[in-house]
């Protein structure tokens, strides 16, 4: 039984995301998603940095513009 709900639509590869964790990343590009770790690759231009982020949307980022 999950014990959690997500928080808005998942990202896909190529979605822009806006990150609202604690980070504040600002705006990224999803480059790549790994379902059996759960994690998705994100490039954050204006820091000039990829970085993983957790998947499952349990309201961490915004899907902004997806493909």
């Amino acid at each position: 039984m999950l014990t959690y709900r997500t928080h808005g639509p998942n990202a896909k590869e190529g979605d822009f995301i806006k990150d609202r964790s604690p980070q504040q990343r600002s705006m990224g590009f999803v480059k790549e998603i790994n379902l059996l770790t759960n994690m998705m690759k994100v490039r954050f231009p204006k820091i000039g940095r990829e970085t993983w982020v957790v998947w499952e949307n349990h309201g961490h980022y915004v899907v902004v513009k997806t493909t």
